[in-house]
């Protein structure tokens, strides 16, 4: 999954606006396009889940991730904000750093509290 999300994704993210602003291909500019909101979208509903997981009192086991991973996703999300803002697409940026700041406020919330050795 770590392989799929972070090399195939961003390749193909960079191949479609590649083929849009250098090849003129309008087709590749509309899914790189739906696949940016697709993942807004996705994002605010995994984070809708986990809010109502932690209304419901039930702690969600999230499995913990390397240093590497967490600075690798956090450079494409804002690489992708980046390259969002500079084709014009401003509303969707807002809406790719808002869903990541909501998701990670989701997760502090849902996720199961780690109760101290000595306790």
């Amino acid at each position: 999954m770590k392989l799929l999300c972070g090399f195939v994704l961003p390749a193909i993210e960079i191949g479609l606006g590649w083929f849009w602003l250098a090849g003129g291909s309008n087709v590749a500019g509309r899914l790189l396009t739906f696949y940016w909101w697709l993942g807004v979208a996705i994002t605010f509903g995994l984070a809708f889940l986990f809010v109502l997981a932690a209304l419901a009192k039930r702690p969600v086991p999230i499995p913990g991730s390397t240093r590497a991973h967490r600075v690798w996703s956090r450079t494409l999300l804002f690489a992708r904000v980046i390259a969002q803002v500079a084709i014009g697409c401003t509303s969707l940026a807002v809406f790719t750093l808002t869903g990541w700041l909501f998701a990670r406020l989701a997760v502090l919330l849902a996720a199961e509290e780690k109760k101290p050795a000595g306790a």
